[in-house]
């Protein structure tokens, strides 16, 4: 059956969806009837501000602790910052890390966490400015320049971050303010080892053993914030059955998307991002072999990569069951007839199908022409375009550079963060070779990159005599602008100043050509389905801070009974059942510690909750707003939620609260960070 049965769970959503714990909520309007419901839990209004300025977003999401600003995320978010940290001598990924004192905790480069403070719905502003556009075009650039005005005016009257955030495809328009704060520091983390417990083979798996959190603690003026709002621990553990609360910031869904926008995904785009995703994971393989250094360097973005890929894999399997699709298309049909007999103007379908195919024609260049994710050369670039964007009116640049954005990359630009140009070197050269084999010898792209010369022997040259893994000089190049980026001689600068014009005209293609007509019709569908539904439906998944609901359950798929939660006992009979070869291996603390751990103890759980990528790190709260749990993953039937959501064999995993008390406590020898949680 292949992995077949892991998704059938989650395809009949539309007929099973008003009995599911379904939806990621905003908190202007929380599920509070639902969750009244169905669990006698009433979410009052001081229960969700102290929720929503409790939760942190630190690149995905996080919370506050104590009163004394103790932050707890998750490992596998902390990872870019323990990475930054590590060294060849100090190997914090391999044997963990714990600050004996405050003074010891350390600095993440480039961190940054905030809050959001207050929202505003600016619908109404949005669409007085846009209604006197003539066309599609000139709506759209009259949509930004309103959006920028608001944000610049927000800011300025504030001194907090302003976003505007679009929901429901455009029907709503919220101005979001933000309390940032970049001094953010390590406090604690187990090993590696300890968080990913499994590894590659777990990932997504349940029954899981994984201690995947981490410590930090937020600074301002270089003394420790102290939050208003922070959440204590729970002095009851979470039980099967219990209500819980998930406050974070899930990613992106696509549930309300067309089928012809779902069949482009499925049969253009994901292959080829599949197709990236195993050449990557393969490339970073056979670097971690030649040595334990290698390994240690390649360590988190092989980790991340990897996860993408399993991700990707159930998002694409869930695309291939025919189920799924028929119940997408029967739903659309019914949207379809609903639209016409309200009488409403035009067919937004025909439209999307339109733009989708012409953005189609262009899908190998929209993924293959760029700097390459997260590579030395991607610094080059943003470089580059930050110089030359920021140049031009807000409402004009492209997205990636608007000013409210802008801080937030800047901050990663100037950090002192460690490069590896071995790694850099083979990482840029694979990412070239793709897309020489995507766009041909004869593409733009190429020709400003590699010219004739092969991928490896340009990479080579390119990635030896540049000097952007250089702090001063990213910052030299920052601080000077076009004037210092025109000047340099650095090859990478100059391949990015060679390919920033193709890829800005390619940018602007997409967002004319495609994403603008897409959005203009999926906000006529957005605005019919909700002149329908109202507020009853929740929006799409956005990055935003969104509140969803569940109980702790167990589940049976494929006829195989799986337990609410694990426990300790649970990860030391996984270890001896495989012998403890890696992946399943103890980590070195707990092996040491093993004769002494009490098996009861509860380890992960699983619960109905609806989660996607960018809740990892969000804390789970009880009825009282009192954290049982920290959400790491969800299950393998749970990966087609991106589309569709039904609470039979989905679940979102998390590690127990008990399970960071006891390890603080009784294995990693930091009971005073115990002490702080407990107190709080």
């Amino acid at each position: 059956m292949k992995q077949r049965y892991a998704y059938l769970s989650s395809l009949m959503v539309l007929a099973i969806s008003a009995f599911a714990d379904e939806g990621m909520w905003t908190f202007d309007n929380p599920p509070s009837a639902l969750v009244q419901q169905r669990y006698g839990s009433t979410l009052s209004s001081a229960l969700l501000a102290h929720l929503q300025q409790a939760a942190v977003n630190f690149g995905a999401s996080a919370s506050f602790v104590s009163k004394d600003g103790l932050m707890l995320t998750n490992h596998h978010v902390a990872m870019s910052c323990i990475d930054k940290l590590s060294t060849a001598e100090r190997d914090l990924q391999k044997n963990g890390y714990v600050a004996k004192k405050i003074s010891d905790e350390l600095k993440c480069p480039g961190g940054m966490a905030r809050v959001l403070i207050s929202s505003d719905d600016v619908s109404e502003a949005v669409s007085t400015a846009v209604a006197v556009g003539k066309d599609d075009v000139e709506r759209t650039a009259l949509r930004k320049t309103v959006i920028a005005d608001l944000e610049s005016k927000c800011k300025q009257s504030t001194a907090l971050q302003c976003e505007v955030v679009s929901l429901y495809h455009g029907s709503l328009y919220h101005l979001y303010r933000f309390k940032e704060w970049s001094d953010v520091r390590l406090a604690f983390a187990p090993e590696y080892q300890a968080a990913f417990f499994g590894g590659d083979a777990d990932n997504f798996v349940y029954p899981r053993f994984a201690l995947d959190f981490a410590l930090f603690r937020v600074y301002e003026n270089d003394k420790p914030v102290t939050p208003k709002h922070y959440l204590k621990m729970a002095d009851k553990p979470v039980g099967e059955g219990d209500a819980v609360f998930v406050v974070g910031h899930p990613g992106n869904t696509d549930r309300l998307q067309t089928l012809a926008q779902l069949k482009a995904l499925r049969d253009i785009n994901m292959p080829i991002q599949l197709a990236s995703a195993k050449m990557q994971q393969q490339l970073l393989h056979a670097f971690s072999k030649r040595s334990p250094e290698a390994t240690r360097q390649a360590l988190n973005v092989l980790s991340s990569t990897e996860n993408w890929q399993k991700a990707l894999l159930g998002e694409y399997a869930a695309l291939k069951e025919p189920l799924l699709m028929a119940r997408k298309e029967a739903d659309e049909a019914i949207f379809r007839q609903a639209y016409q007999q309200k009488g409403l103007a035009g067919d937004p379908w025909a439209d999307i199908d339109a733009a989708t195919a012409k953005g189609l024609t262009k899908a190998k260049e929209f993924w293959a022409v760029g700097y390459g994710h997260r590579t030395l050369f991607d610094q080059a670039g943003k470089l580059v375009e930050l110089a030359f964007e920021r140049q031009l009116p807000d409402s004009v640049r492209l997205s990636a550079y608007r000013d409210a954005k802008i801080s937030a990359l800047e901050r990663n630009l100037r950090a002192d963060v460690p490069i590896y140009k071995e790694l850099e070197t083979i990482r840029l050269a694979a990412g070239i070779n793709e897309a020489l084999d995507l766009l041909g010898e004869n593409h733009p792209f190429i020709q400003a990159t590699l010219g004739k010369k092969s991928p490896i022997v340009w990479a080579e040259a390119v990635v030896k005599k540049s000097h952007i893994n250089e702090r001063k000089e990213r910052v030299r190049l920052l601080e000077g602008g076009v004037k210092a980026i025109e000047a340099s001689e650095d090859p990478l600068i100059k391949a990015a100043l060679a390919v920033y014009p193709l890829r800005r005209e390619l940018l602007k293609f997409k967002e004319e050509q495609v994403e603008t007509p897409i959005k203009q019709a999926a906000e006529k569908l957005g605005q019919a389905r909700f002149a329908i539904y109202g507020k009853a439906l929740p929006p799409d998944a956005t990055g935003t801070l969104r509140l969803s609901y569940g109980k702790a359950a167990a589940y049976t798929s494929n006829g195989i009974a799986t337990p609410w939660k694990t426990t300790f006992g649970g990860l030391l009979a996984r270890a001896d059942g495989f012998a403890s070869k890696a992946p399943f291996d103890l980590a070195e603390t707990i092996a040491q510690k093993r004769s002494k751990l009490d098996p009861r103890t509860a380890l992960n759980f699983a619960s109905t909750a609806d989660i996607i990528g960018g809740n990892s790190g969000s804390p789970v709260v009880n009825s009282k707003g009192e954290w049982v749990g920290l959400i790491f993953d969800g299950n393998l039937e749970g990966l087609g939620g991106r589309f569709a959501y039904t609470d039979e064999t989905a679940r979102a995993l998390s590690v127990d609260a008990q399970a960071i008390l006891y390890t603080l406590d009784q294995v990693y020898a930091a009971p005073h960070l115990a002490k702080e949680l407990r107190v709080n």
